[in-house]
């Protein structure tokens, strides 16, 4: 009924309306306007953007190649960094611990010649096999004697009996062991003057069997031991001061065969003594030939190939050959030796026979400045390669055969 009521209140004209719009018919939707269709998209990417993705790959793979050949300079990056702190500032300071860094697992030092990269904590380069005559060693508080005095007292007890009876004096000189004769080292008689000296110059027994006792004394100890006779030393100055009367005569005491024989193996005995350490080292040679004793100096160190100058190793062995060829008598010849090989490029020699007397000349010419040796028995020769002592078609044989002899003539 409400519902009814409610028709009836609305006014006729919208009723009208309403029921005209109804009845009107709807109007036909005009035709929508299609496009004309395009050509159909080719597949995949165009061709510019795969040339592009090319080049972008490219240039990040050299420059990631660049950054794996790069190396940090620490210092400059330290440099760097400490200027932007100083510039912007820090609010705190942070500690940074550097990891360690190595550039190599080889160990390379540094040494005067060039030296090889190794894995050892170990520096090597060329050096040459010298042997020094004598070595600083080094010192330290004493806490007990020392290796020469102990050697002292080694000679001290093979030499008792001759110490006994005042004929040696044993003492130390200069790191060496030095066995001095107090008594005349030859038998009286016939060979003393009539002012005490000795003329003849005939070494008795007793002194023979002091030598060889010295001798054994020095093949037990390792410090060296030094003969000296202060007479023979003036007995020797006096017969060059004397003159040529003095000297014939002097020669014609010594003669007679048997005493003679036995100076010289005298002489043998003593130069090989006083030149123990070296003919062990293998740098010298003491034989006997005859009435001559022949001191053969090894080529080891002495000369460089094709030259005649003496190299600094071989001065200290001549320095004690000379000595210990002092104090024997008789005329002195250094005599030079070579190989048969030729010289090549050299301005100064022209054959071996020029360089054997050149390197006897130089040995000569040492010996008399440097040691006791008189320049009135002194001659030089030179021989080449005339008196082999080995052969010439192996190395070790033209080694032997490049040497230095120094001849005492004992005659």
């Amino acid at each position: 009924m409400a519902e009814d009521e409610k028709d009836q209140d609305l006014p006729t004209e919208e009723l009208e309306d309403e029921e005209e719009l109804l009845e009107e018919p709807a109007e036909p939707e005009e035709d929508e306007v299609k496009c004309e269709e395009c050509a159909p998209c080719k597949g995949g990417a165009p061709a510019w953007m795969a040339t592009f993705a090319d080049m972008a790959t490219l240039l990040m793979a050299f420059f990631v190649l660049i950054l794996s050949f790069a190396e940090m300079n620490v210092p400059k990056y330290k440099q760097i960094t400490g200027s932007l702190k100083a510039a912007f500032g820090v609010q705190r300071l942070v500690p940074v611990v550097e990891p360690p860094k190595a550039q190599s697992l080889i160990a390379q030092e540094f040494s005067p010649a060039v030296s090889k990269p190794t894995p050892q904590q170990v520096v090597k380069q060329e050096t040459t096999d010298q042997m020094k005559k004598e070595i600083e060693p080094q010192t330290d508080n004493k806490t007990a004697d020392f290796e020469n005095n102990e050697d002292f007292k080694t000679v001290q007890q093979v030499l008792a009996e001759e110490i006994a009876e005042g004929q040696v004096e044993v003492k130390i000189e200069d790191e060496k062991i030095v066995v001095e004769l107090t008594s005349p080292a030859s038998s009286g008689g016939e060979g003393e003057s009539d002012n005490g000296t000795l003329s003849a110059g005939v070494i008795d027994q007793k002194t023979v069997e002091m030598f060889a006792k010295v001798a054994d004394a020095q093949a037990q100890i390792e410090s060296e031991v030094v003969v000296k006779d202060a007479q023979t030393a003036d007995q020797s100055m006096q017969g060059q001061n004397q003159g040529d009367n003095a000297t014939a005569g002097t020669q014609g005491d010594n003669q007679g065969g048997p005493s003679d024989s036995q100076s010289v193996d005298d002489s043998l005995e003593k130069l090989r003594m006083e030149l123990s350490n070296e003919i062990q080292q293998g740098l010298a040679e003491v034989e006997r030939e005859g009435d001559k004793i022949i001191v053969r100096l090894a080529e080891q160190g002495s000369f460089r190939s094709g030259y005649a100058d003496l190299q600094p190793g071989f001065m200290p062995l001549l320095n004690k050959v000379g000595d210990a060829i002092s104090t024997t008598s008789g005329q002195v010849t250094v005599e030079g030796h070579t190989d048969n090989v030729p010289i090549a490029f050299s301005e100064r020699f022209q054959s071996n026979w020029d360089l054997s007397a050149a390197r006897s000349a130089a040995v000569a010419d040492y010996l008399l400045g440097n040691t006791n040796l008189q320049q009135g028995r002194v001659t030089v020769v030179g021989y080449a390669d005339s008196k082999p002592i080995d052969s010439n078609d192996t190395r070790e044989g033209r080694a032997k055969n490049r040497r230095i002899e120094i001849i005492v003539d004992g005659g």
